[in-house]
C-alpha cells in the first residue's frame, strides 16, 4: 500500500512540474553582440509533455526546457557543450563561431521511472522551421562570461 501511496504522489507531483506558463511565441532574436554566437534550444511536443529536463552550458545551468518551449543562449566562440539531464543524461558538443547561428532540438524518449532527454543539433533551415511554433520558456540564462568560467565550485565537505 506504501509504494502505490509513494508513487500516486510521485506522479501527481509529475503532471503539476509540468504545468509550466510559456512567454511569447518565437521571434528571431536580434540582440547578439558580435563576438557571440546564437544558439537557440527548442523543444516541440511528444512524448514527456510534463517533464522539463534541466539545459546546462558546459555544465553551468541555464534554463528547463518545457514541451513546446525555447530559449536563446548567446556564446562565446569555442566549444561548447550543451547537455540536458532528467534521471538520464544526454549532450552535444558544438565548435561554436561568434556571428553564426545554431539550433539544438530536444526530445524526451521512453525511460525506466522518467522520460530521458535527447538533444541533437539541426540544421538551421530545420531549427528555423520548427521553432515557429514554440513559445519562450522562463528561467534566468546566465551569461556567456558565467559559462566560460565553469561551473561553481562544490560546497566544502563537512
Amino acid at each position: 500500500m506504501r509504494i502505490q501511496t509513494i508513487l500516486a504522489l510521485a506522479g501527481i507531483c509529475l503532471l503539476l512540474s509540468g504545468c509550466v506558463t510559456l512567454g511569447p511565441k518565437y521571434t528571431p532574436d536580434t540582440a547578439v553582440q558580435a563576438n557571440r554566437a546564437t544558439v537557440y534550444v527548442y523543444r516541440l511536443g511528444g512524448v514527456g509533455g510534463a517533464l522539463s529536463p534541466n539545459v546546462t552550458a558546459n555544465r553551468v545551468p541555464l534554463a528547463d526546457l518545457p514541451a513546446h518551449g525555447y530559449f536563446v543562449y548567446h556564446a562565446a566562440p569555442g566549444e561548447l557543450e550543451i547537455a540536458a539531464r532528467t534521471e538520464a543524461k544526454t549532450s552535444v558538443t558544438l565548435d561554436v563561431k561568434a556571428g553564426e547561428t545554431y539550433y539544438v532540438k530536444g526530445s524526451i524518449g521512453i525511460g525506466v521511472f522518467v522520460g530521458h532527454p535527447h538533444l541533437v543539433l539541426v540544421s538551421k533551415d530545420v531549427g528555423e522551421q520548427e521553432i515557429k511554433d514554440c513559445k519562450l520558456a522562463p528561467g534566468t540564462i546566465p551569461t556567456a562570461e558565467a559559462v566560460a568560467a565553469g561551473p561553481p565550485p562544490a560546497p566544502p565537505k563537512k
